[in-house]
């Protein structure tokens, strides 16, 4: 599988090889631009694409086959996370919580609600910054420490599980994760419950099958109603528990 340290080699390699080919053979040197820009294709699509494990490990799917894996992405909110629990508490289902510090801040109560009602709660960053992916290695550390001090200060557990803001990776966030040893979580199917309407997210969800890490966000107002509704119709026929 190609990854970050392989593509630089790769590259370095061409480099090398086009400089000792213009020496016998001359070439216009707008041609380096070409390897160029597929080095700088194949990092972008490493970072837009979490679970190609470019640059670091990413847990997409989980080796329990016997149940889907639902996760949701940045609270907690006031209103929405306690609506999720409801159902998840009506159907028997658990899950993890990737919370933003900041939240975790406004919203103590409701995180060690989480933890009562036995799901897990993850790292989504501190701040959750539109610039997350342009953070000094050491930025990043910073808000991955701040976030895990919140967390077990609430509920007495180290966080080791980490989802980076917007799905991205990049060499700051896989230096900063393998400093902090902790396990990046991706997602086997993306709901797009932020974007996409009601009808359109259960459509995409008529896929999952057991093992899939589902990616849910408990921010948003029509949420609790979508996980209701795929459960109810979905669950019993997948024998998904």
């Amino acid at each position: 599988m190609l990854n970050f340290k392989k593509a630089n080699i790769i590259f370095i390699i061409i480099f090398l090889s086009m400089i000792l080919i213009e020496v016998y053979l001359p070439f216009s040197q707008l041609l380096y631009l070409l390897p160029l820009f597929l080095w700088f294709l194949i990092l972008f699509f490493g970072s837009k694409n979490i679970c190609s494990q470019f640059y670091t490990k990413v847990k997409c799917s989980s080796e329990d086959k016997s149940k889907l894996h639902l996760t949701f992405d940045d609270g907690p909110h006031p209103e929405t996370t306690p609506e999720i629990l409801k159902i998840l508490k009506k159907y028997n289902q658990k899950a993890v919580f990737f919370c933003i510090g900041k939240n975790i801040e406004q919203y103590p109560e409701i995180v060690k609600q989480i933890v009562n009602e036995g799901h897990a709660i993850g790292n989504h960053s501190y701040s959750h910054s539109y610039y997350f992916d342009f953070f000094a290695t050491t930025k990043v550390i910073a808000e991955l420490e701040k976030n895990n001090q919140l967390i077990k200060e609430l509920t007495g557990k180290d966080c080791k599980i980490f989802r980076p803001p917007y799905g991205v990776t990049n060499p700051n966030i896989a230096k900063a994760v393998k400093n902090l040893n902790m396990q990046v979580i991706g997602w086997s199917i993306r709901s797009l419950d932020t974007v996409k309407d009601k009808k359109q997210v259960l459509k995409r969800l008529q896929k999952a099958k057991a093992g899939d890490i589902i990616l849910f966000h408990d921010i948003k107002a029509q949420t609790p109603e979508i996980l209701d509704e795929f459960f109810r119709y979905h669950l019993k026929d997948a024998d998904l528990h």
